[in-house]
């Protein structure tokens, strides 16, 4: 029974990964501070790296797991920011990774974007995991995951994000449920646009904003966003392929699969 509904998810996912339009962001321009700490917070907070999977450690030096994982982050207050843009009720993008046992309790894991990805957004980072308690009488186990990743949008705006996550899983057979929670901070760079020309040397440049500046000074911009989330998901296992599904609160929710194989 559960092989079965194992199978027709993992069909699920496949198919709405590969029908799902993949149409690029449209950033707004002209930006404000307000804004940007808003499209940080969708954009940067967002894309900050996930569990997504069994949230006990591979552990030792046998454990690797390999995924394809998929997330959808919901954009459609972006569109009425700054200049704003037609709507674009939520964006998507791809992941591949890859996870190493290093030492008892404790592995790390890689994700970056796949090559073929056409949604121009570039993502790269990793977490580093610690299981540091796992009860006797149940089947309960505690870790705390510590992350980093960059994420780039269009070579328009970069979000640099970093995470500290405690993390509660619960296995029953071939399910485990998992909820958790922590803080998650993101600096954000917002490219801007100027063009700048010199009317009497040696005195200074003036510089006027061109049209195409993502912030509204036409100054690369950065800026600075900590919160709080929670976390909870589930990850259902077939032998050595395993499921996950995920939902994350920030500002807003972010609902995130993955595919993959532990051995």
């Amino acid at each position: 029974m559960l092989k079965a509904c194992g199978r027709n998810l993992f069909l699920m996912f496949l198919l709405l990964s590969s029908l799902t339009a993949h149409a690029a962001l449209q950033i707004p321009k002209n930006l404000t501070q307000s804004d940007r700490i808003k499209v940080t917070e969708i954009l940067g907070l967002s894309t900050a790296v996930k569990v997504l999977g069994n949230p006990y450690p591979l552990g030792g030096y046998s454990g690797v797991e390999l995924g394809f994982g998929f997330e959808v982050v919901g954009t459609k207050e972006i569109s009425n920011l700054g200049s704003s843009t037609s709507t674009q009720s939520e964006t998507n993008y791809s992941l591949l990774s890859i996870g190493k046992g290093i030492y008892n309790n404790v592995d790390i894991m890689i994700q970056f974007s796949p090559f073929t990805q056409t949604e121009a957004v570039t993502n790269f980072g990793g977490q580093i995991r610690w299981g540091f308690f796992q009860a006797q009488s149940l089947p309960l186990h505690l870790s705390v995951m510590s992350s980093l990743n960059s994420v780039n949008f269009q070579d328009k705006i970069t979000m640099l994000s970093q995470g500290n996550d405690l993390v509660a899983g619960f296995s029953v057979q071939d399910i485990t449920l998992y909820m958790g929670g922590g803080l998650v901070r993101t600096i954000a760079t917002f490219q801007g646009a100027e063009t700048c020309t010199t009317v009497v040397p040696p005195a200074l440049p003036v510089c006027t904003k061109n049209n195409d500046s993502v912030t509204d000074s036409g100054k690369t911009i950065k800026e600075d966003v900590v919160q709080s989330h929670y976390l909870a998901g589930v990850n259902l296992r077939m032998d050595k392929l395993f499921f996950a599904m995920q939902m994350d609160r920030y500002t807003q929710s972010v609902f995130s699969a993955k595919l993959g194989i532990r051995f």
